[in-house]
C-alpha cells in the first residue's frame, strides 16, 4: 500500500488540533492524551511522536489517530479508543469483551517471576480469570515455566486472549479453558496460581468513573456485596490445585487487604502475607502451601 503523505499538515498542528477536541470533550490532558492515542496508534513512542513533531503527517496515520480521538472524546478509555494496551513487555489487542490491563497488575507478575526463579520453581503455572492474557502471557514470556494454563468464564474474553496468544508468540506453550475460577483446571496441580479477580463491590461499581462503567466488562470487575466472593472462592480451593510449597498469587483491593489475608489464614494458608504495589498500596496477597 502507497502511503500518501498530506505536506500542508504537520504532526504537531494535528495534534494541537485533537488536544483541543479532547479538551473540550472534558478529558483532562488533552495534549498528554492525544500524544499518547497517536504513539499507540503509530507504534511508537510518545518522545518518538514529540521529536517528529514538524514532519508532515501520513493519511493512513491521521485517520487511525483522528478515529481514537474521536472515540476516546466520547468517554471510552484510551486503550479501546485504539485497541491496544502495554503491559510490561507486551502490546496487546484489547476491546471491550476484556479489562484494560492495569499497572498494578504487572507488580503481581514481578513477585510471581521472582518467586518461581529463586526456588527454581518452573513447572506450571495456572492464571485465572485470563482477560486479555496479560498475566499468563507475560508469565509465558518472561519466565521459564514448562507450560501455563490461562481460564476464563467469559468466551469471548479468551477469544481476544488466544488472538493475543498469537501476537506475542511465546516459545511456552499456553493453553486457555473455558470455565469458573479453578473448575477448568481439574485435577491438575501447577506450581503456581495467580489471579487479578474482580474485587470492586456491588456498591462500589456505581461510583466508578462512568468511561469505566459504560465501557469495562463489569464481570471482571465486581466481586460481589463484599468485592472479595471470587478471592475467598480462591483461598478456600486453591490448595487442591497446588504443589506443596506452591505459590498462590491473588491482586486484591487495597482497601480490604487485611480481609482478604484473614480470609487465606482461615482457610489454613499459615504462609500468608500482603504485598504492597508501585504506589504504596497493599494489593497483592501471597501464600504457599505447606511442604508435605
Amino acid at each position: 500500500m502507497t502511503t500518501v503523505r498530506d505536506t500542508s499538515t504537520t504532526v504537531g498542528s494535528l495534534l494541537d488540533r485533537e488536544a483541543a477536541v479532547l479538551k473540550a470533550a472534558g478529558v483532562w490532558d488533552g495534549r498528554r492524551e492525544a500524544l499518547q492515542l497517536w504513539a499507540a496508534v503509530a507504534h511508537t513512542s510518545p518522545g518518538e511522536v514529540w521529536q517528529r513533531r514538524e514532519a508532515p503527517v501520513t493519511s493512513e496515520v491521521a485517520r487511525a489517530f483522528t478515529a481514537a480521538v474521536r472515540r476516546r472524546a466520547a468517554g471510552e478509555p484510551a486503550a479501546y479508543a485504539t485497541g491496544t494496551a502495554a503491559f510490561r513487555a507486551l502490546d496487546l489487542e484489547v476491546d471491550r469483551r476484556v479489562l484494560v490491563p492495569r499497572p498494578e497488575t504487572e507488580g503481581l507478575v514481578d513477585h510471581v517471576l521472582r518467586w518461581a526463579g529463586e526456588r527454581a520453581r518452573w513447572g506450571l503455572a495456572v492464571d485465572v480469570g485470563t482477560g486479555s492474557g496479560c498475566i499468563a502471557l507475560s508469565l509465558a514470556l518472561e519466565g521459564r515455566f514448562a507450560r501455563v494454563i490461562a481460564s476464563d468464564v467469559s468466551p469471548a474474553a479468551l477469544t481476544v486472549a488466544r488472538r493475543n496468544a498469537e501476537r506475542v508468540g511465546a516459545a511456552t506453550p499456553v493453553e486457555f479453558r473455558e470455565g469458573d475460577l479453578l473448575w477448568a483446571v481439574g485435577p491438575e496441580q501447577a506450581d503456581v496460581i495467580v489471579s487479578n479477580p474482580p474485587y470492586v463491590t456491588t456498591a462500589e461499581w456505581d461510583g466508578l468513573d462512568v468511561g469505566v462503567r459504560q465501557h469495562e466488562p463489569r464481570v471482571a470487575l465486581v466481586g460481589g456485596t463484599d468485592g472479595l466472593s471470587h478471592t475467598a472462592a480462591l483461598v478456600r480451593s486453591a490448595g487442591a490445585n497446588l504443589l506443596p510449597g506452591g505459590l498462590l498469587g491473588i491482586e486484591v483491593d487495597c482497601r480490604r487487604a487485611s480481609q482478604a489475608l484473614a480470609l487465606a489464614r482461615r482457610y489454613g494458608w499459615t504462609n500468608a502475607r500482603v504485598e504492597r504495589d508501585l504506589f504504596g498500596s497493599e494489593r497483592y496477597l501471597l501464600a504457599t502451601r505447606e511442604l508435605a
